[in-house]
């Protein structure tokens, strides 16, 4: 049989435990933080408003089917000791682990005269992240947020590029010159302010516009040259252009000026030409001619970036 003093603690645990849950408890407030691993956090204590008396503050971390008392009669119990602080307000941990992700229940029980009381309590669920996790990229093109679909927006719908959001690669290809412009990245994730990158400054270069293209052809000083497949070019093309599919361009390149002219019917482009252009239905492929082109020793190729697709739209074919 037990001792007085062993049925005397068993007989004061039993009224303390009685006296809170006779009493409602009034949920002010539940919320869910989320704090990256090793960081310090405050949780906030919803349920304590100031008034008059001294409040009995108690704290209860509830993980799965456990419930643990960490914070009673004033003073944290073990492990809680020497890393977390108290205050009416509030609980706050110097750093947390994923070990702290659970529900933290504030409960403040407030002493009316005659013995009445009002229990309040309010709930936090805190999740610690397994580090920070990964963030999101968004970028802009002259302070203008860049549409993941270039096409719905009227802004971009010339430029040809796509986004990766995770780890914040933007491509473009091909470029063209509506791509020059200022560039900058805004990374963000669900637990920290977002950063933005410096800007960066893109000139397309080996790019000409429609107007100097119309320019050059109204002149008769230009070649022009398509690398579309002939079919392509059966539907279009602009005039006085030759056409020498883009899996040809190399070859073509390579060859003596006589047997150019024999096979294409126009005088082979000189090294220093300045007036040597490629172009095909939307871009990518004129830019790959260039870009073989200016391997070759034609420094001064350039793309028809908006290539036949934007000719035929200006001139109304």
């Amino acid at each position: 049989m037990a001792g007085p003093g062993a049925w005397g603690r068993l007989h004061f645990v039993l009224l303390s435990v009685s006296s809170w849950s006779l009493i409602s408890a009034q949920v002010m407030d539940t919320k869910t933080i989320q704090v990256p691993e090793n960081d310090p956090i405050e949780i906030p204590c919803a349920a304590y408003v100031s008034q008059s008396g001294t409040p009995r503050v108690e704290w209860k971390f509830e993980k799965g089917s456990s419930i643990v008392l960490f914070y009673y009669d004033s003073k944290f119990t073990d492990p809680y000791k020497g890393r977390a602080q108290y205050t009416p307000t509030g609980i706050r941990f110097t750093s947390v682990t994923r070990k702290d992700t659970g529900k933290y229940i504030c409960e403040v029980l407030w002493t009316r005269s005659g013995g009445n009381g009002q229990l309040r309590k309010s709930e936090v669920d805190l999740i610690v992240q397994d580090g920070c996790p990964p963030p999101t990229c968004q970028w802009y093109r002259e302070n203008i947020l860049m549409p993941s679909n270039p096409k719905i927006n009227e802004k971009f719908r010339n430029s040809f590029y796509t986004t990766d959001t995770k780890p914040g690669v933007l491509t473009s290809e091909p470029v063209t010159s509506f791509d020059t412009g200022d560039y900058f990245c805004e990374a963000q994730n669900n637990i920290r302010t977002a950063q933005k990158s410096e800007a960066i400054h893109l000139e397309a270069r080996n790019i000409i516009s429609y107007k100097d293209v119309k320019a050059l052809v109204t002149s008769g000083n230009a070649r022009i040259i398509d690398v579309r497949l002939p079919g392509e070019v059966a539907n279009g093309r602009i005039a006085n252009s030759v056409n020498v599919p883009v899996a040809e361009v190399e070859e073509a390149l390579k060859m003596d000026p006589e047997t150019f002219k024999m096979k294409y019917g126009m005088d082979k482009p000189r090294m220093d030409d300045e007036n040597l252009i490629f172009y095909c239905q939307r871009g990518k492929r004129a830019a790959r001619a260039t870009e073989i082109a200016m391997t070759l020793g034609y420094a001064k190729a350039r793309n028809y970036a908006g290539s036949y697709e934007e000719w035929s739209e200006k001139e109304g074919k």
